[in-house]
């Protein structure tokens, strides 16, 4: 049986968005990050996508990454990934994708790179 995917959101003091994802990253839940990202994305605020708890990423989550990092960047938002978990994190490497992701070790980092 599939592990539970979910998005935790909150914001940051100085406004930007942060989600919490946890669970498994696949083709079944990928549109649901597309979605509520791509509503960050519109009203123009920087996004955080901590993913400490990742257990599982697919190819589609994978593309998805990549297809928020491009969006926002035409955008002119900013988009960072947060605490990769192992999982995720070895993929990343892996494919040498972590070029072209906007990583952070920590949410902390994260926002204080936002907030520049």
């Amino acid at each position: 049986m599939p592990e539970t995917f979910a998005i935790e959101k909150t914001q940051t003091p100085g406004g930007t968005q942060l989600f919490r994802v946890s669970g498994h990253l696949n083709a079944a839940s990928t549109p649901e990050l597309l979605s509520q990202a791509r509503e960050v994305k519109e009203q123009g605020c920087s996004l955080i996508v901590n993913m400490s708890q990742v257990s599982f990423i697919a190819s589609s989550g994978v593309g998805a990454l990549l297809a928020l990092s491009e969006e926002f960047r035409e955008a002119n938002v900013d988009i960072y990934y947060a605490e990769l978990s192992s999982v995720v994190d070895s993929v990343i490497r892996l494919l040498n994708l972590n070029t072209f992701l906007d990583i952070t070790d920590s949410e902390s980092d994260a926002c204080d790179r936002a907030a520049a």
